[in-house]
């Protein structure tokens, strides 16, 4: 409560915004080269994430019986059908602008997998306390289990495409197949699964979990400042914007209204409390990972990136919209802000 929470979510955004501008002036300076932010975003994708997924899944209880689950499981499934309604009108989106099927695939990813580490556990935390964090942690299952590997098999199918793979279709399946299950990211999330059923979420080793709790610190910085750096000679023109745009508008607004139509009718629970948390979830910008798996898939990086950059600059103002509490102390803020300004320029306006 009090002006606390409106400085904590500002402060999250601000350091985002902040990592990503330290990694553009670095590279527009000269500091870094083009081989680092490579560097860093493969880092990110292939180290950081999955230990951060299998580190915080692993130890969170998810099955029924464990003690500790404080999300109800009709709000995780109507916050996972806001996200799944989202991925596929996105990847047809791509489709209807004659993208290639990996394009589309993240444009579902980038609509579709929220910045959890970097703004997620922050912004949820405050304002919603345990659930919120619960909420950001059951949600990534559901979406690293499923969408990312919907998503994945789609840029594997886009390469038989291209004609990078030959042979029939089982063929063409069985390599897709294999290929999405080597991928780190689907690794970590089935061995988090398996630790945690396996021991009832039990506590990771002392020395393990130290280890990645290293590892998850450069997170998100590694993959904001790498996203930072990638932004330096984009080639995005005020007509390609246009993606990005409706990317973001899909983001920020879409699984949220989805939630609140499909809440009452499909999940049988109208709780207020529940709805704003959904909606405050869902109005996330788009997590970097998706970002390098753009440029690791080369399927339209530059536009990936400006929509991560944006939905991170717009989710501030959507975020006040969809929460009361933000609402309140901005508008208390902003009031505060004003008499401090007629107090310092001697004139008074009286309303």
């Amino acid at each position: 409560g009090g002006e606390g929470m409106l400085i904590e979510f500002l402060f999250a955004i601000s350091k985002a915004l902040g990592l990503i501008g330290c990694g553009f002036f670095a590279r527009s300076l000269g500091y870094t080269s083009p081989q680092v932010g490579a560097g860093l975003s493969e880092f990110v994708g292939k180290v950081a994430v999955p230990s951060a997924l299998f580190r915080s899944l692993s130890t969170l209880p998810i099955f029924p019986g464990q003690d500790g689950v404080s999300v109800e499981l009709t709000v995780l499934l109507c916050g996972f059908f806001g996200k799944f309604v989202l991925f596929f009108t996105a990847a047809f989106l791509g489709l209807v602008l004659r993208k290639s099927l990996a394009t589309c695939a993240v444009f579902g990813l980038v609509c579709s997998l929220s910045n959890d580490a970097a703004l997620g556990l922050p912004i949820l935390s405050t304002t919603h306390s345990e659930t919120g964090t619960s909420l950001v942690f059951l949600m990534t299952l559901p979406c690293c289990s499923l969408l990312l590997p919907i998503g994945l098999a789609m840029c594997e199918m886009s390469r038989k495409q291209k004609g990078r793979d030959s042979g029939g279709f089982f063929s063409v399946l069985g390599v897709t197949l294999s290929r999405v299950m080597r991928q780190p990211l689907i690794v970590s999330v089935g061995l988090a699964v398996a630790y945690n059923y396996s021991t009832n979420a039990a506590p990771l080793p002392r020395v393990v979990d130290q280890c990645l709790e290293s590892i998850m610190r450069s997170l998100v910085v590694a993959a904001l400042f790498s996203l930072g750096s990638s932004l330096v000679n984009t080639n995005l023109s005020f007509e390609s914007l246009l993606s990005p745009l409706i990317l973001v508008a899909l983001k920020l607004a879409g699984p949220g209204l989805v939630c609140r139509l499909s809440a009452a009718p499909l999940f049988g629970f109208d709780s207020k409390a529940s709805l704003e948390m959904l909606s405050l979830y869902s109005a996330l910008p788009a997590a970097p990972i998706v970002w390098a798996i753009s440029k690791d898939q080369k399927a339209d990086s530059d536009t990936i990136g400006a929509a991560v950059v944006m939905g991170t600059l717009l989710c501030g103002p959507a975020m006040v919209l969809e929460n009361d509490g933000f609402r309140e102390e901005a508008q208390q803020l902003a009031v505060r802000l004003f008499q401090r300004a007629q107090d310092y320029s001697g004139v008074h306006i009286e309303f």
